[in-house]
């Protein structure tokens, strides 16, 4: 027989919560519910990225239009500066035939030219200003091609604007030049050739 009694025992064995049917039925619930929530959230954030999507959109096809306009806006400048280049260069009576011929006899050997361009005339100038800019094996080359300038139908004036060794090189001199295509050797008949 029992000499002693607890009563706190059966008061935690009714406070224990009983598993049932209503958990089960509750996890249940919740495993169904769970994959809609998520789907809930993924559309209300897809809602609220669309607006800034098309606006996204709308913005590239927008710089999209601008650049094309620009590309078309370049190649139209380019057209119309070949064009009045060639207006110019008809305009002036030049022999460049002959002025560009002349320039490629002059060149000595180990001197490269990478650029032969008109510099900004004096309008009250005839003769036309040009740049050569170019490269050489040599300080020497630079100075033999200088020299065949000097006595060149039709360059006259030329003047070293420098001429240095190229960075990370020991044989390559850079070098510019500029001097005139003088207008009265357009209209000089060209020496008759002997033979």
């Amino acid at each position: 027989m029992k000499k002693t009694i607890n009563l706190l025992d059966e008061l935690l064995r009714e406070s224990r919560p009983r598993h049932g049917k209503w958990t089960l039925a509750a996890a249940v619930g919740v495993g169904i519910l769970m994959p809609f929530l998520v789907w809930g959230v993924q559309v209300r954030a897809a809602a609220r990225l669309d607006p800034q999507i098309m606006q996204l959109k709308s913005a590239r096809d927008r710089l999209a239009h601008e650049v094309s306009q620009l590309r078309e806006g370049f190649q139209e400048d380019d057209a119309q500066r070949v064009r009045l280049m060639t207006e110019r260069i008809q305009t002036t009576g030049a022999r460049w035939s002959e002025i560009l011929r002349e320039l490629s006899l002059v060149v000595p050997d180990g001197v490269w030219l990478a650029q032969f361009e008109e510099k900004v005339r004096q309008e009250t100038s005839e003769d036309i200003p040009v740049r050569i800019q170019g490269v050489a094996g040599s300080q020497g080359g630079v100075a033999e091609f200088l020299a065949s300038l000097e006595t060149a139908r039709h360059f006259s004036q030329p003047q070293l604007v420098y001429s240095q060794r190229e960075n990370g090189s020991t044989n390559r001199v850079g070098f510019e030049i500029h001097c005139v295509i003088a207008r009265a050797s357009f209209f000089d008949p060209p020496p008759r050739r002997r033979g």
